[in-house]
Order: structure tokens, then sequence, then C-alpha cells
């Protein structure tokens, strides 16, 4: 057995001696600091296992709570033809955005009240995943992507006292591993993107806080006189 791993299974009575030891002891406190690095190292690990899980987890759950509800099929005897009267509802581009961590009682109309913005054509909610679909179908396909894209700055927004997620989903429905990994894809693209707008306007910010500031000095002459007050004054 290693010294690390040893220093893992110290009880609280142990570490408390140990800590005392090292307040007099060189080599108790180096051993202390083995532990404490031990410890801290252990705990980092545990963390970024969560957070894996954690994100493979929802992944799963936006594939699952979008696939639809199974219908019992109704058959017929003849009924000429075959096929559905439905238009062709799911031809070209859909614009659709998954939303988690919704209240299990959340209804359509506070999900239209907190989309208001972008106001979404059409919402599906899983009360039983905590879970919406929302979609923008409009005539124009660039006036879908800028309403989603409004809807997407939505994402950590507080919902019924829940912080929502908005996040992008991939068409098809079902849980395979493909299409989880899709989803996942997507996701880490759009965060990465959500994180360079944050860091772009920050920037922006402080360049136009930085441009006040040097305005300020340049309307001070060298004798510490407002131009203005200058002419005033006849300076």
């Amino acid at each position: 057995m290693s010294e690390e791993a040893g220093a893992q299974k110290l009880s609280k009575k142990q570490l408390k001696a140990l800590k005392f030891k090292a307040k007099t002891s060189t080599n108790a406190a180096e051993e202390l600091k083995q532990v404490e690095e031990s410890k801290e190292a252990e705990k980092k690990r545990k963390l970024e296992e969560e957070h894996r899980a954690k994100e493979d987890e929802e992944a799963k759950l936006k594939a699952k709570a979008e696939e639809p509800p199974k219908k019992k099929r109704k058959t017929r005897r003849g009924k000429k033809g075959k096929g559905s009267n439905k238009d062709d509802e799911n031809s070209g581009p859909r614009f659709i955005l998954f939303v988690g961590n919704l209240p299990f009682k959340v209804t359509d109309s506070d999900i239209k009240e907190h989309f208001k913005k972008c106001q979404p054509t059409s919402i599906r909610i899983r009360s039983d995943k905590g879970c919406a679909f929302i979609e923008f179908k409009n005539e124009d396909p660039k006036e879908s992507k800028r309403l989603m894209d409004i809807a997407l700055r939505l994402h950590k927004s507080t919902l019924g006292g829940r912080k929502i997620n908005v996040e992008l989903t991939a068409g098809g429905g079902g849980n395979s591993k493909e299409r989880v990994e899709k989803i996942k894809t997507k996701n880490e693209k759009l965060e990465q993107e959500r994180l360079k707008r944050l860091q772009a306007e920050k920037d922006k910010k402080a360049e136009k806080s930085k441009g006040n500031e040097g305005e300020g000095e340049a309307a001070v002459d060298e004798n510490g006189v407002h131009p203005d007050r200058a002419k005033m004054l006849g300076l």
C-alpha cells in the first residue's frame, strides 16, 4: 500500500493528531501536506466524474424526452388509399429548442410569457420529465433562426423559481448513442459561442468605460479648467 493510499484512510482522530504533531515536526508537516494534497486530488476527481455523468444524463434525457407519446394505430377496412391527410409540415429545416429543469406544474401560458420576446409558434410540454420543446416556424427560415437565437439567450434564466436550460436538440427522436452524442456536441459548441459572446460584451464595456475616462480627461485643459468654463472666463 502506498503512502498516499494509506493517507486517505486516516480517521478524523488520526488526522487531528497529525495536524497537532505537524506544528512541531517537519516530517509530520510533510505527511500532513501529502494527506491534504491527496484529499484535494480525490475531491477534484469525483467532481469531474459527477460533471461528466450529469452531462451524459442530460443528453440522454433530451433524447428520450423528445420521443413523441405512442399512439394506438387505427385501421379501417374499405378505406381507399394509404397515407396521411396532414400537410407536409416536417419538410425543410425545423427550429426546435429543448427547455429543461422546468417546474413540473409549468403551463403553456407560463412558457409563452417567459419567451414572449421570441414568440414560439408551438409548445410541447413533458410534465412528467420537467421539460418542454418549443418550435419557431415562420415563412422565412432566417426569421425562425433569429427568434430561436433570442430564445437561446434565456439559458439559465429563472422560470417559476428554477434556472432553466435552453438548448439545441436534434431531430428524429430516439435515444441512440449516435443521437445523444450529436446533441451533446451541438450544445458544447453552443456553450463555446455563449462564452465568446459574453467575453466580447465584457471587452466592449471595458473599452467604452476606458473611452469615457479618456473623454473626461480631454475635457480639462492644462490648467485644469474645462474648455467651456475657460471660454466664459475669457481665458
